[in-house]
């Protein structure tokens, strides 16, 4: 399911998010706003923050978005009360021909398999669902009858209920957003104690919310009733001292939450060191306390660490409900690590929409990481207007960044993998393991659970055979030779994990064990990093990319009959797709020249498609439930220890 949104006074800004409705832009939890200076970035955002209309909860499939909210606009919640409606069962009636019907139908059938809309509702009503699935736009034998027609409005009817009150679980309207501008900061700019007065709040609402502004982005309601909770939904940083007075002299609850935002920054941004904030009685800045360290008033504390609160406390405290944060900047004074680790406290810790204007590319590769991470490029044209591009990763955006490669700065070791699927597999391995550890080992948990991605450590992908053009030894390579790649020049400490087929090339195998220490070279007991899967969970991605496959792929074939008892995965030359195969495959199934039929493995034995196979594991994981194998958890057990001995004060 995707959502769209946009806003009001957008005329100079187009999108190509959907071919047929360039007016909007597709979101996700959090949504990087990238592009070079003067490109309509803040602009934007602004624009975002101020609207007051609910963010758009659309059905990915719909081709024609304007007859799909026409349609809606039609089934009013009034009319939900009304059992009989003449006039409006009309106009739906007059609006409805096969193709549109169809179209209707096959939406909300994908809402049935997606599980968005209660599986009793189309139970109830499955007889008539099934009947008006079936027209077809050119089946010039069926043609619907009056009959037909009158059941149309009631039946919509009941739909678009249903799909309304999704659409109600999503919506974030104007009273549920907050805006960080750039100017922020914890302690205020005048020197009387008796004022108020926020200066960053006041300054960022007369540059961008006061009247000629609010009229070009027609804000004006926002003056007229909305301005306390308008200037309310500022956030500067300022305010966090009355905040943090209200919070831990209130009730019972309220500094209970306090406690746990303490302990959330401890994990996330102060390496596990106990962590107090204190708003001190007769000052006008908060006080903090680290471990055993004397207490410092909050501006004594580094920029970034400080940022780091700004930046979190709000989206932590506000959690009865989802809101949309629209953020100038967040790595500003952050260490790439810790801006990270900002992005993981937002997706672990809150429930919340996060937009984002920024210059940083360390937050790129995030997309591979996470469904839940969309960037989008700004351009601006030739004729003075802005252009919005959804991407993932294009070497333009590094540009746009202005990124050299003297301004990328090392982790402190590196893991070396032979691709992006063992990357995404280690990571989420990774993820699990920690939280395993808790139940069974906390003192351990507490001590891993502080290493941040691309700042204790940090991925290196050598793509399988190239290893063979690397060199791990302390002498310079020759550049001219076969292994002219200096991997200890380019990299810090690393361990490199390498497929258990690796062993059968002697000589690969010798020279990374002559070169790299003991604790540096990890082989794997079997074939390839996919053979370290939960068994449950390859038989649910099976299951469902056979269900996707072409008839003339899956003839032959027979998905039911793997069985999760008897299967075993884990196996030192065999590929999961051959392991699959050889047990779906019906007796006497060749191609039409007499040979092997492949349906998930190629004649190697490695999976098809091992990315699109891997992001959909990855989901399965998500919904399943599932637990590391053996070769999965010593495997997580090396990487730990090699990232704690690499991280040692």
């Amino acid at each position: 399911m995707k959502q769209y949104y946009w806003a009001k006074g957008l005329e100079d800004y187009s999108s190509d998010n959907r071919k047929d409705f360039e007016k909007v832009i597709e979101f996700r939890r959090l949504n990087f706003f990238i592009g070079k200076n003067n490109t309509g970035k803040s602009k934007f955002l602004r624009a975002l923050f101020a609207e007051q209309e609910e963010f758009s909860f659309i059905a990915e499939n719909i081709s024609n978005l304007k007859f799909y909210q026409e349609l809606r606009s039609l089934i009013t919640p009034e009319i939900y009360k009304i059992e009989e409606d003449k006039s409006t069962r009309a106009k739906i009636s007059k609006k409805i021909d096969d193709k549109n019907l169809s179209e209707i139908f096959e939406i909300f059938s994908n809402f049935e398999k997606e599980k968005y809309i209660e599986t009793n509702f189309f139970n109830k009503n499955k007889n008539l669902l099934d009947h008006f699935r079936s027209l077809r736009l050119n089946d010039a034998t069926y043609a619907i009858t009056q009959e037909d027609k009158d059941l149309i409005p009631s039946t919509l009817k009941k739909l678009f209920y249903e799909i309304n009150k999704l659409m109600i679980r999503a919506e974030i309207k104007h009273r549920h957003k907050f805006y960080i501008p750039i100017l922020r900061g914890m302690r205020p700019l005048t020197l009387e104690k008796n004022d108020t007065a926020n200066p960053y709040i006041g300054r960022t609402f007369k540059d961008y919310f006061e009247k000629n502004e609010i009229e070009i982005f027609s804000f004006q309601e926002i003056m007229e009733k909305n301005f306390s909770n308008f200037i309310n939904a500022i956030i500067s940083g300022e305010e966090f001292y009355r905040t943090l007075q209200e919070y831990t002299h209130g009730e019972s609850k309220e500094w209970e939450k306090i406690e746990k935002y303490q302990q959330l920054l401890s994990t996330y941004f102060f390496d596990n060191k106990t962590i107090k904030l204190i708003p001190k009685r007769n000052d006008d800045v908060i006080h903090i306390k680290i471990s055993n360290d004397e207490q410092l008033p909050i501006y004594l504390l580094g920029d970034g660490l400080q940022q780091a609160i700004i930046l979190t406390y709000k989206a932590f405290i506000e959690q009865d409900q989802s809101y949309a944060f629209f953020i100038e900047e967040p790595e500003l004074h952050m260490h790439p690590g810790m801006l990270r680790q900002l992005m993981n406290f937002y997706l672990n810790e809150t429930k919340h929409y996060y937009f984002f204007t920024t210059h940083s590319n360390h937050l790129l590769d995030m997309v591979d990481e996470s469904d839940e991470v969309i960037i989008q490029k700004f351009t601006k044209t030739a004729d003075g207007k802005f252009q919005i591009n959804r991407c993932d990763k294009d070497r333009d955006l590094l540009a746009a960044l202005g990124v050299k490669p003297s301004s990328v700065y090392l982790a402190n070791c590196t893991i070396w993998v032979e691709g992006i699927t063992d990357r995404l597999y280690i990571a989420k391995y990774m993820q699990q393991y920690l939280e395993e550890l808790e139940e069974d080992d906390e003192e351990l948990y507490i001590k891993y659970r502080r290493f941040m991605p691309n700042y204790h450590y940090a991925f290196v992908e050598y793509a399988g055979g190239n290893i063979a053009h690397w060199s791990f030894d302390e002498i310079d390579a020759d550049q001219e030779a076969d292994r002219g790649l200096s991997a200890k020049r380019i990299a810090s400490d690393m361990l490199l994990i390498a497929d258990g087929d690796n062993k059968g090339k002697a000589d690969r195998v010798e020279t990374l064990e002559k070169e790299l220490k003991p604790n540096a070279l990890h082989f794997l007991e079997c074939k390839e990093i996919e053979n370290t899967l939960p068994t449950n969970i390859i038989i649910a991605t099976a299951k469902d990319k056979f269900s996707r496959m072409q008839n003339d792929t899956k003839d032959g074939f027979d998905i039911e009959t793997l069985d999760s008892t008897t299967l075993n995965f884990y196996h030192p030359s065999n590929g999961i797709g051959r392991i699959l195969d050889n047990n779906i495959r019906l007796a006497g199934t060749k191609t039409k020249d007499g040979k092997t039929k492949y349906c998930f493995g190629e004649s190697s034995g490695t999976i098809k498609d091992k990315l699109g196979f891997c992001r959909l594991a990855l989901s399965m994981m998500e919904q399943e439930s599932w637990e590391l194998t053996s070769s999965a958890k010593a495997l997580c057990e090396k990487i730990f220890q090699h990232i704690e001995r690499c991280n040692q004060q």
